[in-house]
């Protein structure tokens, strides 16, 4: 019997355009891309940040450095504030359908968010909900429990996030169902035992919870 719900939040409830940053920094860097991103990937600055080690300005000012290496590029042309306009370049909206199913979905279920988030895209998202949905306090509204990646230090598919989750919420594997648009976050979840649902980014959420008759 399924008792809690956990939902990935990019492109399961949030609708992102993933592709937008790497469009934005081409038409600051041109060419130069691919380097500058293949020296990011080795250092791992994309998931120190979403880990919570590094600061949001340690993090602008390393793809500015890495920039700065490239040296036919001009890094005085690529400012922190560019990149940080680059990075939330990838939000579309939270219908307002979706909120009222996450309210529906919790007369019966217990229901949590687990995503893997920096602190710039959760200042991002807190910005929006207020001024889009006049919203200050979506996450206790909505969700029994908010689990970001940045802020507990795990990330997925790695199957301590889910532990992590499952202990701190203090529910079990068995009675949850998670769903997430990356297959290997689901694969992550079912090696915890936890009941692992691919969702395809484009697909309504909605449809799919009816479909398995989470949703009445």
């Amino acid at each position: 019997m399924i008792r809690n719900i956990i939902f990935d939040f990019g492109n399961v409830l949030f609708d992102l355009d993933l592709g937008a940053f790497e469009r934005e920094m081409i038409n600051l860097l041109g060419d130069k891309l691919d380097p500058v991103k293949d020296n990011l990937l080795r250092d791992g600055v994309f998931e120190r940040y979403e880990t919570g080690g590094l600061s949001t300005e340690e993090f602008l000012g390393k793809i500015c450095d890495a920039a700065q290496r490239m040296a036919t590029f001009d890094a005085t042309t690529l400012a922190p504030v560019q990149v940080k306009a680059a990075w939330n370049a990838i939000f579309i909206g939270m219908p307002r359908h979706r909120f009222e199913m996450l309210l529906r979905l919790r007369q019966r279920y217990k229901v949590f968010l687990l995503s893997n988030i920096n602190e710039l895209h959760e200042r991002w998202i807190a910005e929006y909900m207020l001024l889009e949905h006049q919203l200050p306090d979506y996450e206790s509204l909505y969700f029994d429990g908010v689990y970001f990646s940045h802020l507990i230090r795990l990330r997925k598919p790695t199957q301590a996030a889910f532990e992590y989750v499952l202990a701190d919420a203090e529910i079990l594997p068995e009675e949850t169902v998670f769903f997430d648009d990356l297959p290997e976050n689901v694969e992550a979840a079912e090696r915890v035992g936890i009941l692992g649902i691919w969702h395809e980014p484009g697909t309504e959420i909605e449809d799919r919870l009816i479909q398995m008759e989470l949703l009445i």
